[in-house]
């Protein structure tokens, strides 16, 4: 028992380290994979982004899972396809954001239509997926498969993928800022600003501040802590203390800011400041303009690709259901489809694929820039 929680801790420090020194999402991907191998063997992996608005992959790394054939016939299950279990949706809105294959299906995997038409093909048997995530919802996903000759992936497994849930959805939420940062230079793009501890003692000091950072400071109505307004430094401050922290900022003008802080050493001797406006996800104005669709039902067909019922999506926007679902009618008219699995589709084929060929990189929110 006392090896294997030395292992269970051993793996979670070795993916720490891979989320600080990461520098793309990708590289994230294959690093913490890579700290995982030893703990969590896998035959064959895959990981990508995921938009937070409605769970739909942006991205990612898919060379070491399946087949070109086998991938495209698995992008038209997952999205679009007949019911089945464990699906990124599903972890991505459920209680369990992690399980196993053999979990979901009671142990006859041969029920799940994804392992009768993907993985048995290819020689696979065991899958275990896990969906990251925070209270602004799913970011990444991770597969992790196993040969048919090869043990199951057990609840220890699960357990470790789980653990590794906050640290590796905080560094991917730091790389896409980041990536907005220098993608922009307006003074409305993300700013950054760098701390360092003064002599030694627990006073932070700005080593670095762009100028869009220091536009920002000018529009915090904030009295001053030192060299930042006081809710910009005690969130810094806190963040020597946990590690991460996250705050909404007003402005002047009455604009809302997001400001992260992060400590980028393990003795938090500096830590990186992240100010960006808060803004909503920007697929709902994709909709709008790509499909005649209005801003109402811009959200259902974006709730509807999240995996919303029309119950919740009645209850998030607060109207009755018949709404709703006149709503999804129109839906389905402006998109030439018949149900929601085929909107689903409609909506990843025509907006997510062409920008995750055309590798254009992600935003901040988790949308294409």
């Amino acid at each position: 028992m006392a090896k294997r929680a030395r292992s269970f801790e051993l793996a979670q420090r070795h993916v720490f380290d891979a989320c600080r020194q990461a520098s793309t999402p990708a590289g994230l991907f294959n690093a913490v994979q890579h700290a995982l191998q030893p703990h969590l063997p896998a035959d064959r992996w895959c990981a990508m982004t995921l938009d937070p608005a409605t769970s739909l992959p942006t991205g990612g790394v898919h060379e070491h899972g399946f087949s070109p054939a086998g991938g495209q016939r698995l992008l038209s299950l997952e999205f679009g396809g007949p019911e089945d279990v464990n699906k990124l949706t599903e972890l991505a809105r459920g209680k369990t954001a992690v399980n196993t294959l053999s979990t979901a299906t009671r142990g006859h995997v041969e029920s799940s239509v994804r392992f009768r038409e993907v993985l048995a093909p290819e020689g696979l048997r065991h899958e275990l997926r896990a969906v990251f995530r925070d209270p602004h919802g799913p970011w990444a996903a991770m597969v992790l498969l196993r040969s048919a000759d090869r043990e199951d992936f057990g609840a220890n497994d699960v357990e470790l993928l789980a653990a590794i849930n906050e640290p590796l959805t905080r560094a991917l939420r730091r790389l896409l800022l980041l990536a907005e940062i220098h993608a922009h230079a307006d003074p409305g793009a993300p700013a950054l600003i760098l701390l360092e501890r003064a002599n030694q003692t627990d006073a932070l000091q700005v080593r670095h501040a762009s100028a869009g950072a220091r536009h920002w400071i000018d529009q915090i109505d904030d009295s001053t802590a030192g060299p930042l307004p006081y809710a910009l430094y005690s969130l810094a401050m806190n963040a020597t203390r946990d590690g991460h922290a996250v705050t909404r900022i007003r402005t002047r003008a009455g604009r809302w800011l997001t400001a992260h802080a992060e400590a980028t050493t393990p003795s938090a001797d500096e830590i990186s400041l992240i100010l960006q406006p808060s803004r909503p996800h920007e697929i709902a104005q994709v909709l709008t303009g790509a499909y005649g669709l209005t801003v109402r039902e811009a959200e259902v067909a974006r709730l509807v690709a999240a995996g919303c019922g029309n119950e919740e999506i009645a209850k998030l926007l607060f109207v009755s259901r018949y709404t709703v679902e006149d709503h999804l009618k129109k839906c389905f008219d402006k998109l030439g489809v018949r149900s929601r699995s085929e909107l689903v589709s409609r909506l990843f084929f025509d907006q997510y694929v062409p920008r995750t060929k055309a590798d254009i990189s992600l935003d901040g929110t988790g949308w294409f820039l």
